[in-house]
């Protein structure tokens, strides 16, 4: 028993010599403000590195300190000045709380996707090895003999406009002036339309299988894709070194788990009866974007075209 009352005598004096220490850690007091040595350290781990230094010194934390003090000087007199009843200030925070509610809500709805994301790349979208060497095999030839097109298009919305373009272009105007008139594709656009160089796998099947099966300088008809109607034509088609199988089917891997993505896409927009109205779109004025300069535009166009 008496080894035991030592014992809890020596935590109790632990504990209170903590309660002590917690109490004399206070560093400096600014009327009913006060700074301990926690919230200093707080503080200089939240400054960049490239001041740490100099504020580890011995004239740094006294300066650092002093900075401190005058912040806690400056927001107990802002208290004490009434401009917290202010409507101005109410309005900021109350903006300020907002924005923060839903910096929140987007974390946690991107942290969720994420988490979602890596576990659908580890199951149903997952290639299996019998998928991809069935692949290699059913494909050899493009990769042992892999080929390289440079084409140009025309990307439109309608099948009028799509007439539209091939009248232009039989009656003798350029492919790459209604290109840069027409193809809503601003990116090739503004190059006449030109895409690649790209091999078979890289794009849309529906758009590779019209372009591999053109002759160089024919042009096609309009070709549906997800993205809308496109006039194309071959610019050049180049032989290109033998992949190693080991290359290929990392490839592959990744081409048909696009694929098996795209495809899971499509089975839950029919399961939760999705239905999009592009036309509503067309109320958004122009004026809605004109305030983005022209490296904003062209960083958001190239995003998407990607």
């Amino acid at each position: 028993m008496k080894g035991c009352s030592v014992i809890a005598f020596a935590l109790l004096g632990c504990f209170v010599f903590a309660g002590c220490k917690q109490k004399e850690d206070i560093v400096a007091k600014i009327g009913n403000e006060k700074i301990t040595m926690s919230d200093f350290v707080e503080r200089v781990d939240s400054t960049p590195p490239a001041y740490q230094a100099y504020i580890n010194t011995e004239p740094g934390k006294k300066q650092f300190l002093d900075l401190l003090v005058r912040e806690k000087l400056l927001l107990e007199n802002a208290k004490q000045s009434g401009i917290n009843k202010k409507d101005e200030y109410k309005q900021a925070i109350k903006d300020f709380s907002a924005e923060q509610k839903k910096q929140f809500k987007d974390y946690q709805d991107g942290l969720l996707m994420e988490m979602f994301l890596k576990e659908l790349q580890s199951t149903s979208i997952n290639p299996t090895e019998d998928e991809i060497n069935k692949y290699y095999e059913d494909n050899k030839t493009d990769f042992t003999n892999p080929t390289a097109i440079v084409a140009k298009h025309i990307l439109v919305q309608s099948k009028e406009d799509a007439d539209t373009v091939l009248a232009r272009i039989k009656s003798g105007e350029s492919f790459d002036k209604v290109a840069q008139e027409m193809s809503t594709d601003r990116i090739s656009a503004e190059k006449g339309g030109l895409i690649g160089p790209f091999r078979k796998g890289e794009l849309v099947p529906e758009f590779e299988k019209a372009v591999f099966n053109l002759k160089t300088g024919e042009i096609s008809d309009a070709i549906e894709t997800p993205f809308g109607l496109h006039i194309i034509t071959k610019v050049s088609e180049a032989k290109l070194p033998p992949i190693s199988e080991d290359v290929a089917k990392s490839e592959i891997k990744k081409m048909l788990s696009k694929t098996k993505f795209e495809n899971w896409f499509d089975d839950k927009k029919k399961s939760l009866n999705v239905t999009v109205d592009y036309t509503k779109l067309n109320t958004i004025k122009a004026k809605d974007v004109a305030d983005n300069n022209e490296d904003e535009k062209d960083e958001i166009l190239e995003k998407f075209s990607n």
